[in-house]
């Protein structure tokens, strides 16, 4: 099912193993355990008395606004997990793939060491190799660990594609991951197109009267320590929200509070305007965090001609920035602020390694 010339030294104690019946392909410990998994994915333990699992999955996903090398983050983080300033490495030959490796802890239990590879297949199609080390703290100590990790990350590196011999599933990508300032991280569709005021970012469509989405991010540090300083944090983010609800700068109109998870808040807020002599409505949406002793705030406004209101456009723009704003992420991102199964399936194996939920309805 593998290319001819990625072969192995008949003597090594690393051999080639298919994916996904063929489209890809790597050099993994002969001497592992495979594992039963039913998401089409691979799972093989090592043997002895402290193992560690190892997921391998590949996901092909279709782009029908193109794909782009130059956009490999956005297919090799769609979990939106990563630190900001990562950037894909490029092999030498330049011939289309892009990849990642890093490493995750979370604490008190276990290491995590993910590499991802892309390969693009223009116009439209993506696919991405996912290589997860999941280590127990038991087997944190083994001497052998860190020639392991140095060693799967060149095979990673060294990984084949290859053409599909039948149909595979293909994950149909709409929406793209953006940001503002380092500190709030949303999703927005393939084709909004992003500028900026400065210190708004602010984005939009080609489309005229589509509509102009402004946002801005607005940090405040508490003094005290601990419980004190967390305390203090979440009153000013409930008033701050409430205030907002009511009317920012004194504006009229209407408005609403909404608790989240944890120390999650969601306001709204919605008025009428003008600028520069258009008549517009005005959408807000407030969504702040406390975390680390700070309230974070993260403003949201959505402006539309007033005689598109009510449109099926304007009611699934609506709808769709709702939804994403719910699920935006302030602050600097760690694995722990995402849905583990997204990202990383459980050492037994029964989860599974699945998108952001992209699919034919996203788009609007």
């Amino acid at each position: 099912m593998w290319d001819e010339a990625f072969d192995t030294d008949p003597g090594s104690d690393w051999s080639p193993v298919a994916l996904r019946g063929g489209v890809a392909s790597l050099r993994l410990p002969a001497d592992w355990r495979r594992l039963s998994r039913d998401d089409g994915g691979l799972a093989f333990q090592s043997p002895g008395p402290n193992p560690v699992d190892l997921l391998v999955s590949v996901t092909t996903y279709r782009n029908p606004y193109g794909v782009r090398t130059e956009e490999a983050i956005q297919y090799l983080d769609r979990e939106n997990v990563l630190p900001h300033g990562i950037a894909p490495s490029e092999d030498g030959d330049d011939d289309g793939r892009r990849w990642i490796a890093y490493a995750v802890a979370q604490p008190p239990d276990r290491q995590i060491f993910v590499w991802k590879v892309a390969d693009f297949q223009p116009p439209d199609q993506v696919r991405v190799v996912t290589v997860q080390l999941l280590v127990p703290e038991l087997s944190s100590a083994q001497p052998d660990l860190d020639e392991l990790v140095d060693r799967l990350g060149e095979e990673a590196a060294r990984i084949q594609f290859h053409p599909a011999s039948e149909a595979e599933p293909v994950k149909r990508v709409t929406m793209r991951n953006v940001g503002h300032a380092d500190m709030v991280r949303f999703r927005l569709p393939w084709d909004w197109q992003m500028d900026r005021d400065g210190d708004l970012s602010v984005f939009f469509r080609d489309e005229a009267d589509s509509g102009t989405l402004r946002v801005a991010v607005h940090s405040f540090p508490h003094t005290g320590e601990g419980a004190e300083g967390e305390a203090l944090a979440r009153v000013v983010l409930q008033q701050t929200a409430q205030q907002f609800a009511e009317g920012p700068d004194g504006r009229v109109g209407e408005g609403s509070v909404e608790d989240l998870s944890g120390d999650s808040v969601l306001a709204r807020f919605t008025t009428d305007g003008e600028e520069d002599g258009e008549k517009l409505r005005f959408h807000l949406w407030l969504r702040g965090v406390t975390v680390d002793n700070q309230t974070m705030l993260a403003l949201f406004s959505y402006a539309i001609a007033e005689d598109r209101r009510g449109t099926e456009m304007a009611r699934d723009t609506l709808a769709m920035l709702e939804r994403e704003i719910r699920a935006a992420v302030l602050g600097h991102t760690t694995v722990e602020d995402e849905d583990e199964e997204d990202l990383l399936p459980a050492p037994d194996v029964a989860g599974s390694q699945d998108d952001d939920g992209d699919d034919d309805d996203d788009g609007v």
